[in-house]
């Protein structure tokens, strides 16, 4: 409705209809709008026939698609070098709607015992409803992998680095096992995104990301996103639709603000992680450090291979234990003691009691989540800065008696 034909209303009218009625198509907008919409006008019923039906392109409602949300997928689509991309609204919504769409009852799944709790609990706990057994496995062991497949399984699963302690998964043998043997081979790439890695390249299947890590980079929003050929986006689609996991238009705005960033911040985070890995190699309190660029991580050859550059995150062990975890995770300053990763923040975790606390005693010791073990997501601060604040922590950790 035009503005003078607006004038001719009431004015309760006017408070209504203003905002919905006003032509923005001469404008063009250097910063891609957010389309903050449920529903979608039509120029006539003519129109909103064709699109219901298919036969137009175009929008019916945000739960079915919107184009914010859809310019993230093509975004993500162009980082993964994929045929289509799916955006969800957590990195949770994005593993769940993969499997739940590429599975059926009567399926099974091999999956990297590595990975994040959220997912292994949603793989045990969950997908097991829908009658889709998992069966863990040491991933870098290929023999182990190659044995627990059986007539049943559907999906080889796996993240490049595996959460919390940097086990790096040679992905390229994955590939060739999992299409030997007529599987999906479903990856996820949240520790190491593009320009780290893309492995769809080297032939994976799938790949999924938690946005709310590296691709946001603020700590602001949360969202999930997959990237694979178009025919097998299309289940995925329609459990993200029933299911209603689906991400905002507002947080789509704010990952895509975050990507344009994304190449920049994640090489601070390297070189930052790097050097922060030789210094706590060589610190009193440290027993242990995990990170794939260290010549002594038992995948770093595989890591030199397979990644542009080693990550930002790594993980460390406290010589005495549990308490000195706390006292470290207590004393920082410039560090924060949070959940997540990925972002232009320095934070630092205690998985155990956290991430993976879920987990039985037994299942973190097969997996070696320890209760001395502190995963460290590296920012974008001065290094400097970053190795003091971790120095004092480390120092008064160490002076607690075990």
């Amino acid at each position: 409705m035009k503005l003078e034909k607006l004038k001719k209303l009431h004015l309760a009218t006017r408070m209504v209809r203003a905002a919905t009625d006003a032509d923005f198509s001469r404008v063009k907008s250097h910063v891609p709008p957010i389309f903050q919409t449920v529903n979608f006008d039509y120029k006539d019923a003519e129109e909103g026939l064709a699109i219901f039906r298919g036969e137009k392109e175009g929008y019916i409602y945000s739960r079915n698609g919107n184009p914010t949300t859809d310019l993230l997928a093509q975004v993500i689509a162009l980082l993964e070098e994929s045929e289509a991309a799916l955006v969800t609204a957590s990195g949770m919504a994005a593993v769940s709607s993969v499997f739940l769409g590429l599975t059926a009852p009567g399926d099974a799944v091999v999956s990297s015992a590595a990975i994040y709790g959220g997912t292994r609990a949603f793989l045990q706990k969950h997908l097991s409803i829908h009658g889709v057994q998992t069966r863990f496995v040491d991933i870098t062991d290929l023999d182990a992998v190659e044995s627990a497949i059986d007539s049943h399984t559907r999906i080889l699963y796996t993240e490049v680095v595996g959460n919390p302690n940097l086990v790096v998964a040679d992905i390229a043998a994955l590939v060739e096992l999992a299409h030997r043997r007529d599987l999906f081979l479903v990856v996820d790439n949240t520790f190491t995104p593009p320009p780290l890695f893309q492995p769809l390249i080297m032939g994976a299947d799938v790949v999924l990301h938690s946005a709310t890590k590296y691709l946001g980079g603020h700590g602001d929003l949360l969202g999930g996103a997959i990237a694979t050929k178009r025919r097998w986006i299309d289940p995925m689609a329609e459990i993200v639709k029933h299911y209603g996991a689906i991400l905002s238009p507002f947080n789509a705005w704010l990952a895509l603000r975050g990507i344009k960033t994304l190449e920049l911040r994640v090489q601070r985070q390297c070189e930052n992680a790097h050097a922060l890995a030789h210094f706590l190699s060589k610190h009193p309190a440290v027993s242990r450090v995990y990170y794939p660029g260290m010549a002594d991580h038992p995948q770093h050859d595989v890591a030199r291979r397979q990644l542009q550059a080693f990550g930002g995150i790594l993980a460390f062990e406290m010589k005495k234990g549990f308490e000195a975890a706390k006292r470290v995770m207590d004393s920082v300053q410039v560090c924060s003691f949070t959940t997540s990763l990925g972002e232009i923040d320095s934070l630092i975790i205690h998985p155990a009691s956290t991430s993976h606390i879920a987990l039985s005693v037994e299942e973190r010791a097969a997996i070696g989540v320890t209760d001395s073990l502190i995963r460290f997501s590296v920012g974008i601060e001065n290094l400097e800065d970053l190795q003091q604040d971790l120095d004092q922590a480390l120092n008064e950790a160490d002076r607690i008696t075990p």
